[in-house]
């Protein structure tokens, strides 16, 4: 049987962390490619938290197809699963591991500790804020624990991160199976397998009063946030440990590693991406507000990260080591998403709920509005030049 191109005796010569003398600093350039990456990561979660925000929070993920026989409404929400649902967030998370070593490259140990715990309690805080007040699915929340946790691994040798990532690995697939498998035990338990639920949940968009849409979406967040903890914790925490031997290695950037990203790529693209097609297909033929459409979204959760991986190496392949001009295109955008994200969310509250204008855009339309937004804000970004945008100043 054929074997990849391993990473083998050149993972000793790389992973060693370099030693800089007390007082002294090495800066290194901010590198172009994993922004390009966050830029590209976040349009797919903005894209998809845009398309169910109108069900929101306890509809279906992409929101009730509108209109119901619409085919561009169906394609919409066909290409959203496929392509973008349960993909962008892996893949913020594989760049806030890289992020994370980039961070204390060329810096004192002790300052570079000191500095990481404190941008990982200003970032709980925001995200607690955000999705308290804000928006209910708020992410931020559980990178800032996950990442917390993750610090004292930046630098570990690598005999010992190498057995920890395989155990990591079998976590979020051992998890993601469980879940997948319990949906389905207690969708059949209870007969429901093809029987749309109840619609009686209060939305955001039919929130009257702050008080009405507060309670709704703090009761939302907080409700997930155990669930997350449980489901999400294991896949979060891959994604940052792949991320972190990825920054090591200059796995995205070193001309050494692209026959290995391109064996992987050519063998598990189309696969994967078929997977995903499928799942989109189905996502398009499965009523919304059915049980069988909430067992259908738990397999979505499993197929996406996969396929996030391999968006990763065919970006790495394309950028040719960062240098693509498309990367420093898209680079200023992925240096402020943080603002971007959370400006979404403001314009979600101030566009579509009932403490703002109450607006009801088609499928297709929330989908643009998702497409505008990144498109202005990576003009803004560009305009900006050095300038930080406010939540990147403030961390």
């Amino acid at each position: 049987m054929a074997r990849g191109p391993g990473l083998g005796p050149q993972v000793g010569l790389l992973a060693g962390r370099r030693r800089v003398p007390p007082g002294m600093t090495l800066r290194a350039a901010r590198q172009p490619l994993p922004d390009a990456m966050r830029a590209l990561a976040l349009f797919a979660v903005l894209a998809v938290n845009a398309t169910g925000y109108l069900a929101a929070p306890w509809g279906p993920l992409l929101g009730v197809r509108s209109p119901p026989d619409s085919g561009l409404a169906s394609a919409v929400q066909g290409v959203i699963a496929a392509l973008l649902q349960g993909k962008g967030y892996p893949m913020l998370a594989f760049l806030f591991g890289m992020g994370l070593v980039f961070a204390t490259r060329g810096t004192d140990a002790i300052p570079s500790a000191q500095r990481g715990v404190r941008r990982q309690k200003r970032l709980l805080k925001l995200g607690l804020l955000h999705g308290v007040f804000i928006y209910f699915g708020d992410i931020l929340t559980m990178y800032a624990l996950v990442g917390w946790r993750l610090l004292a691994r930046l630098h570990e040798p690598w005999r010992s991160l190498r057995p920890r990532l395989w155990r990591a690995c079998w976590w979020a697939l051992g998890v993601s199976a469980v879940t997948v498998a319990a949906t389905a035990f207690f969708a059949a338990k209870a007969g429901l397998a093809s029987l749309a639920s109840g619609s009686a949940e209060p939305t955001l968009a039919q929130a009257q009063g702050w008080m009405g849409f507060w309670q709704i979406n703090a009761g939302a967040y907080l409700a997930l946030q155990i669930p997350a903890l449980l489901l999400f914790w294991p896949v979060l925490r891959l994604c940052m440990l792949c991320g972190v031997a990825a920054a090591r290695l200059r796995l995205l950037t070193h001309r050494r590693w692209r026959p290995a990203l391109g064996w992987w790529t050519m063998r598990l693209a189309l696969p994967l991406l078929m997977i995903n097609v499928g799942y989109g297909v189905a996502y398009v033929h499965t009523a919304a507000g059915s049980q069988r459409l909430f067992l259908l979204e738990a397999v979505g959760s499993m197929v996406g990260p996969p396929l996030a991986c391999v968006y990763v190496m065919v970006l790495a392949l394309a950028a040719r080591g960062g240098q693509a001009a498309w990367c420093c295109w898209l680079a200023p955008l992925g240096q402020r998403t943080l603002t971007l994200y959370v400006g979404h969310g403001l314009l979600c509250v101030a566009l579509f709920t009932g403490v703002g204008m109450g607006l009801q855009p088609d499928t297709a339309g929330m989908a643009t509005f998702s497409v505008v937004l990144w498109c202005l804000a990576l003009v803004a970004a560009r305009a900006s030049g050095s300038r930080r945008w406010p939540l990147e100043a403030w961390m």
